[in-house]
């Protein structure tokens, strides 16, 4: 008999691993498997599972009633497995006998009632069955036992309530560590105020808990609502604006980690291959040192540099001022800085002219841009450009030093530019 066993087992395996078997020789295997080993469940149990499939993804009709037997079969061989009351309760759900499939789900939920897939799928039966209550009262258990699953029960909620928010978060209501991700979902998807709401419930959030919610809010361009809930939020090292400016750190004083998350008054760096970026203790335009920007890049690539955000009132007018020095700096497309509305390029960009080529010594840059009445926030960033020639690489050393963004006072300065310069 063990013998017997080994070999059907063995054809189950084969079968299971050889997912190129046409569906006819599925069959057949788990067929032999069977002659082999009636008795033992399991082979029963894949044995229906192979023609579960077949029925359901290679349109044999004929082979459901099949897979329900073997399925009943199993079950009685082995009824404490709720595994089989599982896989017999979708197959009756498939075939249209909804009562029996009801019994086999609530058979297998006394069995294991607090395994993630007895929940989901009942929850599923009762939806529907039309019953959207009780379909995500299951969801909602089957969350609290695999909170990995949010993104899979939003989806199902978003579809069923029609993207109504609120009606979404009363339906998920999940437990308070899986509220912040809710939150952010809903503001994904635009539902910001709902979003919000959300995150109001968390009395204590997590690092992790703002940076997602931010984040959200600053992907979905509000910016505004994005620093309200960021300064609100006990976040630690917290930077701020330097005297007289908007921009944190604009003097490079202090260190900065490249991989920075902060969404506000941090400098981002993107790794580039070929660009080295240090801070310059030994040629400073003010203050003890600024930033160094190394380029050995071969390709014809943008890049963005550095960057940083800051919030901003709309319909105003802020200058942006800086120092700049060249070393060598050889390309047919050079950097530049630029100042733009962070939601929307287009409302709102003001930039220097591109870097000179030639070796310079500091020099001073000065633009300004008026804001547009939806702006929330500025950017500031080092840019490069692509060129219009396939080849175009770039190579030498730029400084930049003191930069500043601020409300203008009067007038814009005229702009300090190089006759060999030109604007981006």
């Amino acid at each position: 008999m063990a013998i017997r066993t080994a070999i059907g087992d063995s054809l189950v395996t084969y079968v299971q691993r050889t997912p190129k078997l046409s569906a006819q020789a599925k069959m057949q295997g788990v067929d032999m498997a069977v002659r082999y080993s009636p008795a033992d469940p399991m082979t029963r149990w894949m044995r229906a599972g192979v023609y579960f499939n077949a029925a359901n993804e290679e349109l044999m009709e004929d082979k459901m009633q099949t897979s329900i037997d073997e399925l009943r079969g199993a079950a009685k061989m082995s009824p404490e497995d709720y595994r089989v009351w599982l896989a017999l309760g979708r197959v009756l759900d498939r075939s249209g006998s909804l009562n029996e499939a009801r019994s086999a789900l609530d058979k297998a939920m006394r069995l294991a009632p607090n395994h993630f897939d007895t929940r989901w799928a009942m929850g599923n039966y009762l939806l529907r069955a039309g019953d959207r209550d009780g379909s995500f009262a299951q969801m909602r258990l089957a969350l609290a036992n695999r909170p990995s699953a949010l993104p899979l029960v939003f989806d199902y909620a978003w579809n069923v309530y029609q993207g109504d928010g609120k009606a979404i978060a009363a339906s998920l209501n999940p437990p308070v560590e899986l509220k912040a991700q809710l939150a952010a979902m809903l503001i994904a998807h635009g539902k910001v105020d709902d979003g919000l709401a959300v995150w109001r419930e968390i009395s204590s959030p997590t690092q992790k808990d703002i940076q997602r919610v931010t984040e959200s809010l600053v992907n979905t361009g509000r910016f505004s609502a994005a620093y309200q809930l960021w300064s609100a939020a006990n976040v630690p090292d917290r930077p701020s604006p330097d005297p007289g400016s908007l921009l944190a750190n604009g003097g490079f004083e202090q260190k900065f980690a490249f991989n920075s998350n902060l969404p506000f008054h941090s400098w981002r760096v993107t790794p580039v291959g070929g660009l080295r970026i240090t801070l310059d203790r030994k040629d400073a335009r003010e203050g003890a040192q600024s930033m160094r920007v190394g380029f050995e890049v071969s390709g014809n690539v943008a890049f963005t540099i550095a960057s940083q955000t800051v919030p901003a009132q709309p319909k105003k007018k802020y200058c942006l001022s800086l120092w700049a020095k060249t070393d060598e700096l050889e390309s047919l497309s050079t950097p530049f800085v630029e100042v733009f509305d962070s939601a929307d390029i287009n409302r709102a960009r003001a930039a220097t002219p591109t870097l000179s080529i030639r070796s310079t010594k500091w020099s001073e840059y000065e633009v300004a841009v008026d804001t547009a009445p939806a702006t929330e926030a500025l950017t500031v960033r080092l840019q490069r450009n692509p060129c219009p020639d396939p080849i175009c690489p770039i190579k030498g050393r730029l400084w930049i030093d003191e930069l500043r963004l601020y409300e203008c006072a009067g007038p814009k300065k005229p702009e300090k530019t190089d006759p060999l310069v030109s604007a981006p």
